[in-house]
């Protein structure tokens, strides 16, 4: 399909996008000085270039401004459990800071109370929580990227649209907002939308998955992916099933995986985050 002929990057810029809410900071938190940090991410994954990137640009950040940072971090984004031990650990260290991205929206809030009334400083990155506990928060505006998705479905729809959505982890805030963003994005066009599927951040489960979605609805001509793990897993079954020229697929992040995926055709746009920066500003701030 000529759709296919064009290959489109859609870069959700930082600079717009980046939200850092400061309005909560004393004085003194501007100060450079030595001090004690533990950052505590959804999951540390090597093969996972989103969260490399941000855990590189904390450490440099780290590294710049004589902050000791320690990080304890899970084996999965659905592990819940794990992430609250880690929280009451680093209460437990009693560090100046304690930044986290929290894998739930509302799982992990009562753990987080924890470190307010701890009197530790609470940072978020990437993710939000049902409640403003924290300090600062600086993450992607994901509402705007999700419809920004949406604005590039709407100028390359196809003959009667049929929609997939390959999403991660259901109680995240990422994955709330950016198809919140989504829906918003394709007006109309969302009651297009004939199934949500989600991987629990693994690549595996999101390639399967897909799979799924596709023997059970095979009229889907539109597929997005909402971030790295699913967008990839969706993206290999969707090559493997021999489909990317029938399908419109829209991914979420940039890794080496993706970018070449985008340039076989099997991705025609992708929305791209800057994780380092998040990172980076994160312990900076």
């Amino acid at each position: 399909k000529s759709h296919k002929k064009e290959i489109i990057i859609i870069v959700v810029l930082m600079a717009a996008l980046l939200v850092i809410f400061t309005g909560l900071l004393t004085p003194e938190a501007t100060q450079t000085q030595e001090c004690s940090m533990i950052y505590i991410p959804k999951i540390k994954d090597d093969a996972n270039d989103f969260w490399t990137s941000l855990l590189k640009g904390a450490q440099m950040a780290a590294n710049e401004y004589d902050v000791d940072l320690t990080i304890l971090a899970p084996d999965s984004e659905q592990d819940f459990e794990a992430q609250v031990r880690y929280i009451d650990e680093a209460i437990a260290m009693n560090p100046n800071a304690i930044i986290l991205s929290p894998s739930s929206k509302s799982e992990i809030t009562e753990a987080a109370n924890r470190i307010v009334v701890a009197g530790i400083r609470l940072v978020l990155i990437d993710s939000e929580l049902d409640q403003n506990l924290q300090s600062i928060v600086v993450e992607t505006d994901n509402l705007a990227a999700g419809r920004k998705m949406g604005e590039f479905i709407l100028t390359h729809l196809p003959e009667n649209p049929v929609i997939g959505v390959v999403s991660h982890v259901k109680s995240s805030s990422t994955a709330q907002e950016r198809y919140q963003g989504l829906c918003e994005g394709l007006g109309d066009e969302k009651e297009h939308i004939v199934g949500t599927v989600y991987c629990d951040s693994n690549y595996e489960k999101a390639y399967n998955r897909t799979k799924a979605l596709l023997e059970e609805h095979p009229d889907i001509n539109i597929l997005v992916g909402l971030n790295e793990y699913s967008a990839i897993g969706a993206g290999k079954a969707v090559r493997d099933l021999g489909l990317s020229d029938s399908i419109l697929m829209v991914g979420f992040d940039s890794s080496i995986e993706e970018v070449q995926m985008l340039e076989e055709g099997v991705f025609n746009a992708i929305i791209v985050q800057k994780p380092f920066n998040m990172g980076y500003l994160g312990v900076e701030n």
